[in-house]
């Protein structure tokens, strides 16, 4: 089972407005409203693949019960923590015609020292369960950014790998606790390192750092470019996807992460992994709304996606990186 943290769930509104304009005023030709977060987009993509999953993090108020409700339906294993304050709304506003997309986020309920522990209970018991964790998104406010750090020291005392998809102070944190893989795109990656970085020669010799910082997988997000991965013992590997219809990138790099803990699991090889991960922000993109991808879409993206190795040792079947 993969363990998927959400720590800032929330509910997401998506709305498709062509020529989106500021001071205008419109009609979506489309809108969603569902349980959103990037841990949520994950844990729909796991559901979608197949894989036995659990969803943890805080939820409250009527946003609340909207997510746990959202959730069931949805066929997602949840086991939320209720917490006193409302949880937020994102809106998405999407422009086919443009190719933009805009976004309001709202920054996430105030979270009290007991419900904290409570959530600290929760990880700690349901890793006992489980053979990976995923660590996804951001901290609503009352967390130290300390949080991911402690929450990957816990995993590690289970023996239990875990993916942190974080970005800023929790995942600069969460680094120093030692994570087993880690998966920023260029961007988060670039504010990690303090630096602007080439690809793929900047993001290569970042990678290689962090690696010898104890990180055992460094996943780096390159959008339609596909995406980088590096490892301290299976090589390094270029996953490029197949040219696609875009609609929106949102939760392209949960449906990545999603992909890749999949195939983790399933103990596929390092490039494999890599493989499905691409296919599955690929699949994302080319929907409306986050995490909605379709097994057999994914399926067929992944045999068009190319892997080129770009450094390291060969790789081999099945895999000790998580």
């Amino acid at each position: 089972m993969i363990t998927v943290l959400c720590a800032n769930a929330g509910v997401d509104k998506t709305y498709e407005v062509a020529n989106f304009a500021v001071g205008g005023y419109y009609h979506p030709s489309a809108a969603s409203t569902t349980a959103g977060g990037k841990g949520i987009n994950v844990a729909r993509v796991l559901r979608a693949l197949g894989q036995p999953h659990l969803l943890t993090g805080f939820a409250g108020g009527n946003n609340g019960r909207f997510i746990a409700r959202d959730l069931i339906d949805d066929g997602i294993r949840a086991d939320f923590v209720s917490i006193a304050e409302e949880s937020r709304v994102t809106i998405n506003i999407i422009d086919r015609t443009q190719r933009t997309q805009t976004r309001v986020d709202e920054v996430g309920p105030l979270v009290t020292p007991t419900e904290l522990q409570r959530l600290r209970d929760a990880w700690r018991k349901h890793l006992q369960r489980s053979t990976l964790a995923v660590i996804a998104g951001s901290a609503p406010r009352g967390v130290t950014l300390e949080i991911y750090a402690g929450l990957v020291e816990v995993a590690a005392s289970a023996n239990v790998p875990v993916i942190v998809d974080a970005h800023d102070e929790l995942l600069a944190r969460a680094v120093a606790a030692r994570p087993t893989v880690i998966s920023p795109n260029l961007a988060e990656l670039q504010r990690l390192v303090g630096r602007q970085l080439s690809v793929p020669d900047g993001v290569l010799r970042a990678g290689t750092d962090l690696l010898d910082e104890g990180i055992s997988v460094v996943l780096v997000t390159l959008g339609a470019r596909g995406a980088i991965c590096l490892t301290r013992s299976k090589g390094v590997w270029w996953g490029k996807p197949p040219s696609i219809e875009r609609v929106s990138s949102v939760g392209s790099g949960d449906a990545f992460v999603a992909g890749f803990a999949a195939a983790s699991l399933l103990r596929r090889s390092i490039a494999e992994r890599l493989r499905l991960a691409v296919a599955c922000g690929a699949a994302n993109a080319e929907t409306f709304g986050a995490g909605n991808v379709a097994a057999a879409r994914v399926q067929e993206l992944a045999a068009q996606v190319t892997l080129e190795r770009i450094g390291g040792d060969g790789d081999e079947p099945g895999g000790d990186e998580q």
